[in-house]
């Protein structure tokens, strides 16, 4: 039985040497794998792009001001609208027309001006 249990153990010491070693090969590639994407992301001194604090600034003042002249002309337009409506509301609404009198309102409007000039005279 014992030599039995010794070739059991045997393998188990060979099937973990062997995972041991796969798991150092995985290290090692993961490793690389993390060498090549830190070089890919950091960039290189020549490569540094550098901009002046004055220019950012003026950056964002130009920014600022497309802001305020879209604003602006949101808030003009909106009221302009607002303007139109009301003015189409006069235009057609029925205190205020233009068409012109029925022929017979226009009768009864002629006699009712000639009786009050008979009147006067």
């Amino acid at each position: 039985m014992g030599l039995f249990l010794a070739s059991k153990l045997t393998r188990l010491a060979l099937g973990a040497a062997q995972t041991a070693l796969a798991a150092g090969e995985a290290y090692r590639t993961g490793k690389k794998i993390e060498k090549w994407v830190r070089e890919a992301l950091r960039p290189q001194k020549e490569d540094v792009i550098t901009m002046k604090k004055s220019t950012f600034a003026a950056i964002l003042v130009f920014f600022a001001a497309i802001a305020g002249a879209l604003t602006a002309a949101y808030m003009y337009l909106r009221r302009r609208e607002a303007e139109l409506d009301e003015y189409e509301q006069l235009l057609f609404s029925e205190d205020f027309s233009h068409e012109e009198p029925a022929a017979e309102e226009t009768a009864a409007a002629d006699e009712a001006d000639d009786a009050e000039d008979d009147i006067a005279f």
